[in-house]
């Protein structure tokens, strides 16, 4: 029987959360900023270009001091997010984190001055509510063996890395600009969510090398990979693959979910991608690490709220998107959300 985490872990760990829901949600609208900005300014972020316009687009970023400060946010919150997920468990971090929706709400507002009707905040606050309700379904700690998950977790990334990589070459073949943005999008959201079960398999490996925190452990967990070599230390290979798969997935899924942001309203766009991030790392801890839900009826209803706010936003995405239609004729946002 596992046993109980103690009150103090458990404060810190979502102590932590908040820390890094703060520093996720108010890095993307600051981006979003940013990228609204380099719009303007001819810095377009499009994969379509090849890899030279999106260097030559994420330097121009760089100047932009927004975009700038955003990007530093989002790395300052992985560190607490990666100790948060190790103390008390994606379980626990993830509803935590999704109370950071309020905050970017808020910040799109001042900060954009981004509107949207009604019906997209109830998709929204769906896509909010349902890591709560995964909480509530009472899902297990992921203490997986290290040796027994690889070939699943080999054919998880298969299946996934596919997927995506069929979305980003098929939008190239779409005309349709507003449906090619959001499978780009979508696209991007899913190596941005492998990211999140590396980061996850990085946190358990950790955990099960003993690393101890002291001045070393950078150097140890970045070249864990001599651990194993040297002492034949499992735990410290996964360590090693995790901190590396962390930063490919998250590093190569940044100029597609930029993209994505650049085209489309962040208040539209970001709940999509976060959802994914949640959901992705969830069917990664059923399929890959064995977790089981104790009341798998409340995933299921998160599920759903997924879905379905999913498909709202999308829809209202592609709708934003004829704002900028060629025959240049504009359309009222608040006409959008009417019927």
């Amino acid at each position: 029987m596992a046993s109980e985490v103690n009150l103090i872990t458990v404060v810190v760990g979502i102590i932590l959360a908040l820390i890094t829901t703060f520093c996720f949600n108010l890095a993307i609208v600051f981006q979003k900023k940013g990228l609204s900005e380099g719009m303007r300014l001819g810095y377009e972020v499009n994969f379509e270009k090849g890899l030279k316009n999106i260097l030559q687009s994420f330097k121009g970023l760089l100047r932009i001091r927004s975009w700038l400060f955003g990007t530093i946010l989002g790395i300052i919150g992985w560190f607490p997010y990666i100790i948060s997920i190790g103390m008390i468990g994606i379980i626990i971090t993830e509803p935590v984190m999704a109370t950071g929706f309020i905050v970017f709400v808020v910040a799109a507002n001042l900060l954009l001055n981004e509107k949207v009707g009604i019906l997209e905040y109830i998709a929204i606050a769906m896509l909010t509510f349902s890591p709560v309700l995964i909480g509530f379904s009472g899902i297990s700690d992921p203490a997986f063996d290290l040796v027994e998950f690889a070939p699943k977790l080999l054919l998880f990334l298969t299946l996934t890395v596919s997927l995506s990589i069929f979305l980003l070459l098929f939008s190239k073949k779409i005309n349709n600009e507003n449906i090619k943005a959001l499978m780009v999008m979508f696209g991007g959201a899913i190596l941005f969510a492998l990211g999140g079960v590396f980061t996850n398999i990085l946190a358990q490996a950790f955990i099960q090398a003993n690393i101890q925190i002291t001045w070393y452990s950078l150097f140890e967990t970045s070249f864990a990979i001599i651990w194993f070599f040297m002492f034949s230390s499992l735990a410290h290979l996964w360590v090693f693959l995790g901190l590396w798969g962390m930063i490919i997935f998250n590093v190569s899924s940044i100029p597609f979910y930029q993209g994505g942001f650049q085209k489309g309203k962040a208040l539209i766009m970001y709940p999509i991608l976060d959802s994914i991030a949640l959901l992705l790392p969830i069917l990664a801890g059923i399929f890959v690490f064995n977790q089981i839900f104790l009341k798998p009826v409340f995933f299921f209803i998160a599920l759903l709220f997924i879905i379905i706010g999913t498909a709202i936003l999308s829809k209202y995405q592609v709708a934003i998107e004829q704002l900028y239609a060629p025959s240049g004729i504009n359309i009222d946002e608040n006409e959008l959300t009417k019927g």
